[in-house]
């Protein structure tokens, strides 16, 4: 699924944040006509600071309001007030609407989210949890939590709420999507055992970090595909893909990903394509896009 506009969205009164892809069950209310309160069941398919792309049943008009619910652990429950901002699309399984919450600050989400100037010292982003209190962050790894991740799938981190070091893992979605379900049996156990080194990257002038880890591209118009990266830099990424993305591309890539977990995905152009004839592959060179101010 690709979402056009989830790098560029901006929200009053608050700068933009990172669109993770997180699916969270929701309720989803408001008014009819007929002044009858109507209900339905909803869930999340993208979320960011101030709003986020819901995917709901029934058809609703730009600029309408409604309320939206969602479960808390034993009988809590979280509420806030939505503008519908448009409609994205139309899916077997209902439409696709990207909302505007209109209470930000009541952190709707349960998900803390850097300021967006922090990303251009980050090497990779993730959404994780406090494996302690399961608080949720966006957090935005540097060369040393990035090798610890891609080991042991975890870091270690000062938690806010606990006041104290913990670890921290990567946040699974509250709902299972049948993609991911697939994916995990297919995609990451081919991809990842592909280990070929046939060909020497370009010199670059940033220091590249090494890490084999799994990253998602999303393209308009194509499947989303699971690649596997084979190093990072500040600027850009190199990675391994079934597909050719041919120079001057642009597409939208996550990393470190894991199917059914929160994926971050941030605007690349790609600046060169290799083919590994031996492995049907291709190896390719992309710049990170700074998103629009």
């Amino acid at each position: 699924m690709f979402f056009p506009f989830m790098t560029t969205t901006r929200t009053e009164g608050l700068r933009q944040s990172d669109r993770v892809s997180f699916r969270i069950p929701l309720e989803a209310s408001w008014m009819d006509g007929s002044g009858l309160v109507r209900r339905l069941l909803a869930h999340s398919l993208l979320i960011s600071r101030n709003g986020g792309v819901l995917r709901m049943q029934e058809k609703f008009f730009p600029g309408q309001e409604i309320s939206l619910k969602r479960p808390l652990e034993g009988a809590g429950i979280r509420s806030a007030r939505a503008r519908i901002v448009a409609e994205i699309d139309h899916e077997p399984e209902g439409f696709l609407y990207a909302v505007h919450i209109l209470e930000p600050r009541s952190d709707f989400w349960d998900v803390e989210f850097p300021s967006p100037h922090k990303a251009e010292e980050a090497l990779a982003r993730l959404l994780m949890e406090c494996s302690f209190c399961e608080r949720r962050e966006v957090v935005y790894l540097n060369e040393l939590e990035l090798k610890s991740f891609e080991s042991r799938k975890c870091v270690a981190r000062i938690c806010k709420v606990c006041e104290a070091p913990s670890i921290w893992v990567e946040a699974q979605s509250e709902l299972v999507s049948p993609e991911s379900q697939a994916a995990r049996g297919s995609e990451v156990g081919r991809f990842a055992a592909n280990h070929e080194d046939d060909r020497v990257l370009p010199r670059r002038n940033r220091t590249r970090v090494k890490a084999r880890v799994l990253a998602c591209i999303r393209r308009r118009g194509f499947q989303e595909e699971v690649a596997v990266c084979e190093d990072l830099s500040k600027g850009g990424i190199a990675f391994r893909s079934r597909n050719q993305y041919p120079e001057g591309t642009r597409v939208e890539i996550a990393v470190p990903f894991t199917p059914g977990s929160g994926a971050i995905f941030v605007p690349i152009r790609i600046v060169f394509s290799q083919p590994i004839p031996s492995a049907g592959l291709f190896r390719h060179g992309a710049a990170y896009l700074k998103p629009p101010e």
